[in-house]
């Protein structure tokens, strides 16, 4: 026996009764093709996920491995669900299910509640481990250190191509670095007595 749901009850309430009409595919002439719902789940999940075979996988292959990058993406993708929600609601909104498109406004605003409820955890954890390298204050520091790193070329009379590849040079070395950087302060916090 299956779970009731809000869904269920506001139906119920409403006096609507009747099975969940799905879309399967069609072939090209417009037939609807015969489907194996897990099947056809799994080829929309992939789809979504860009081939990847769901969420987890698709963190995995884009080298989410550490826990902060993987919270961050959590995270993002919590955040992004939130704005299917609120399509969701708009289309029922357009389709004049006002009873749908309120409990569907309502699941938005607890999955917005527990996003950022994930963001000030994340934020607190990051004070508690020293620096918040989010904040739009670590981007001045980083900014202040690359122009002092300028002006020492500039008076070191280096030559703009010198520059040019230096500056690509600590670009390219620096792709991860706030992963980096992490994983250098929990090293610092692991090796305190």
């Amino acid at each position: 026996m299956s779970e009731t749901t809000e869904f269920d009850i506001a139906d119920k309430e409403a006096g609507v009764t009747g099975e969940l009409v799905t879309t399967p595919p069609k072939n090209a002439t417009g037939a609807v093709q015969p489907v194996n719902a897990v099947e056809y789940r799994a080829q929309l999940i992939s789809r979504y996920h860009q081939g990847a075979k769901g969420l987890v996988d698709k963190l995995r292959t884009s080298g989410h491995n550490d826990a902060e990058a993987l919270l961050l993406s959590l995270i993002n993708e919590v955040i992004q669900e939130t704005d299917h929600l609120l399509g969701n609601e708009l289309v029922a909104t357009e389709n004049g299910e006002l009873r749908d498109a309120s409990i569907i406004s309502f699941k938005r605003a607890e999955v917005l509640e527990k996003a950022i409820k994930a963001v000030q955890s994340k934020h607190q954890l990051e004070r508690e481990q020293g620096l918040d390298l989010d904040s739009p204050a670590m981007m001045v520091v980083f900014r202040y250190f690359m122009s002092k790193v300028k002006t020492a070329l500039v008076k070191a009379n280096a030559p703009d191509d010198m520059s040019d590849l230096f500056f690509r040079t600590l670009s390219d070395a620096m792709a991860d670095w706030k992963r980096d950087l992490r994983v250098q302060f929990g090293e610092l916090k692991g090796a305190k007595p």
